[in-house]
């Protein structure tokens, strides 16, 4: 990859940091509004001590052997540690839960944030969230306010807002501190920085005690911005799969499938080898293990009875900085990504807005498109309206 543009967005991070949205690899803070608790806390930091960058043989990490059911106050955000969970400098990590009884369904939303592959996109750059200092309870507290749509969070929480087609669900917040898109499995060594890679093991360990925790759930949706839309897209056949007969949903915003001409594949296949991507992806997708696109191809041709969405800008520019190529060349590549990639599928669809930005869930409200309002859009997709639409400007 060209790294210019990306030294070049890493040093735009001090200026422009507050208004860059899921990926600027440096986040906002906010004080709570005294609505979040931590649930009983496991100080266990483990530190990685693997220095080689090739594919590990089996999970980082795995889920609780004993699958304990989350208990958390109702409708209260609570941090939920994990030992078995790690963040890039190998301290221990967890996740946020907001639990109802207003309804039997479930939103787990995987947070954006970059993503590094090396000692300078890692920690010279910083050019992906608390890969270097962690994300633990004190992160969680200082910076996770669901009803303000900034970096670290997404509207989609906001149970006061009647348009929201989300309101009445229960809500799983997944933060992200491995560089990696929530797709790896893989401890590497950078310089003299052993970096453990293991959002895509860091969800194995979650699911294990979160499918216990919603044993009459009706419906799950799967729902990332940016680094968490490609980790929605990477592990959405793992989520079905731990769900069983549960349908899962998945909300894809501004993580498109990207293959070359605009992403180069020696950038493609250096991701692939030090996250150990592979272990992430559909096990029976040989075709995944070369391109992205053929992701959603698997995903249109084996998940026929759930929904998929796609949502973008038309000049997103974030995406182009870390895939190598122009923001003047985006608006061809997310036109033949959904042409090529959405539109042959019935139960797929995308929401394009045509404008410079990236992730439209935290973006003001309301969100128009070709007459269509966005929260509109999504609560057809989320009542199964048969008269539910891709969106083009």
């Amino acid at each position: 990859m060209n790294r210019s543009p990306v030294a070049a967005f890493a040093a735009s991070l001090a200026l422009a940091a507050p208004a860059c949205g899921d990926d600027a690899g440096d986040s906002q803070s906010s004080t709570t509004d005294g609505s979040t608790t931590a649930a009983t806390t496991d100080d266990t930091t483990t530190a990685a001590t693997d220095d080689t960058t090739a594919a590990t043989d089996s999970p980082t990490t795995t889920g609780d052997p004993d699958g304990a059911a989350i208990d958390a106050p109702a409708e209260t955000w609570t941090w939920i540690p994990f030992a078995d969970a790690h963040c890039a400098n190998g301290e221990t990590t967890g996740i946020g839960v907001n639990l109802t009884t207003r309804s039997d369904r479930v939103v787990l939303y995987l947070e954006g944030g970059g993503a590094c592959w090396d000692e300078a996109t890692c920690y010279t750059m910083n050019a992906s969230a608390h890969v270097a200092d962690g994300y633990g309870e004190a992160e969680f507290a200082a910076e996770f306010d669901p009803h303000l749509p900034k970096v670290m969070t997404a509207q989609i929480f906001d149970r006061d807002d009647p348009n929201n087609p989300f309101r009445d669900m229960s809500f799983v917040y997944v933060p992200y501190c491995t560089g990696d898109m929530h797709g790896g499995d893989n401890v590497v060594t950078y310089g003299e920085r052993t970096t453990m890679h293991v959002g895509g093991a860091n969800l194995v360990a979650y699911l294990a005690r979160l499918v216990p925790t919603f044993p009459a759930a009706e419906r799950v949706y799967l729902v990332g911005a940016s680094a968490g839309g490609y980790g929605g897209t990477f592990n959405w056949w793992r989520v079905q799969q731990a769900f069983g007969d549960v349908r899962v949903d998945l909300v894809d915003d501004s993580g498109p499938p990207l293959d070359p001409p605009y992403l180069a594949k020696e950038l493609s296949d250096t991701w692939r080898t030090q996250w150990n991507l592979a272990a992430s992806l559909p096990p029976d997708c040989p075709e995944c293990l070369e391109t992205f696109g053929a992701i959603y191809d698997y995903y249109g041709a084996n998940h026929t009875t759930q929904r998929w969405a796609l949502l973008s800008y038309t000049r997103d520019w974030i995406v182009p900085i870390y895939f190598g190529f122009t923001l003047e060349e985006f608006p061809q590549a997310i036109a033949e990504i959904v042409q090529t990639h959405v539109a042959p599928y019935e139960n797929a669809g995308y929401f394009l807005l045509d404008a410079v930005g990236h992730v439209l869930l935290t973006a003001p409200l309301p969100i128009t498109s070709g007459g269509v309002d966005l929260q509109a859009w999504l609560g057809q997709m989320v009542a199964d309206d048969p008269a539910w639409a891709s969106v083009d400007p």
